[in-house]
């Protein structure tokens, strides 16, 4: 008779296991989400007031905020918890954080400066949102561009070197949705299409022209 060898570990040790795991997996949750607020604290802070006042929203409109985000601001700002994942799992690193000094779009709420760095799309925000501040969308074409609104691209022909009468079309060439988004006019002057803009910044980001001739705002779609 062939005897069974196998180590069997009492069910008592096995919960304690379980529970140191979970243990460490909530401290280091916990150290992230400090690691993301400090980060986008100390970045706010290093900027110039006006920097930090611009950054809140473009032109006096509402700051542009992650992929899913409620088009009701007050309604988002109730939502976020503060907790910084949406920054902490960004894989451009472009989410960051309002400092305390703008209450009036919610300190430490998450917001894009899409000027500065732009949204890829990856959907991870919305894939760690603890509160359903950020609604779980799939990192795939068709999803996105039915379901995130973070703006609309918006056009200056007086800035745009295409409707100046060179050839540009780096807003074009970067859009993750061509065709959908924006396209080309006869005479290859873009031209932002309402229902397809997601609001995701690659334009703005891309065009050479300071100021930029494309911008995202809020409200529009």
């Amino acid at each position: 008779m062939v005897r069974d060898r196998r180590i069997k570990i009492p069910r008592s040790a096995l919960l304690r296991r379980r529970r140191r795991a979970r243990t460490v997996r909530s401290r280091r949750m916990f150290v992230l989400q400090g690691l993301a607020l400090l980060g986008g604290g100390l970045t706010l802070w290093a900027q110039r007031p006006e920097q930090r006042q611009q950054r809140a929203g473009v032109e006096g409109s509402p700051p542009i905020r992650p992929p899913t985000a409620s088009q009701d601001d007050a309604r988002f700002r109730d939502a976020c918890i503060r907790c910084g994942m949406c920054g902490t799992v960004c894989e451009n690193g472009c989410i960051r954080f309002l400092g305390l000094q703008e209450a009036a779009h919610g300190a430490l709420t998450p917001y894009l400066d899409v000027r500065r760095r732009s949204c890829t799309l990856c959907m991870r925000c919305t894939q760690v949102c603890p509160t359903g501040a950020l609604s779980h969308v799939q990192d795939e074409p068709k999803a996105i561009a039915k379901t995130v609104r973070m703006g609309l691209a918006v056009v200056d022909p007086d800035r745009c070197i295409s409707y100046q009468g060179r050839l540009c079309g780096n807003c074009h060439d970067a859009c993750p949705l061509p065709g959908t988004a924006i396209r080309l006019s006869s005479q290859a002057k873009p031209v932002v299409l309402t229902d397809g803009c997601v609001g995701c910044g690659r334009c703005v980001e891309s065009c050479p022209q300071q100021p930029t001739a494309i911008d995202v705002f809020r409200g529009l779609s």
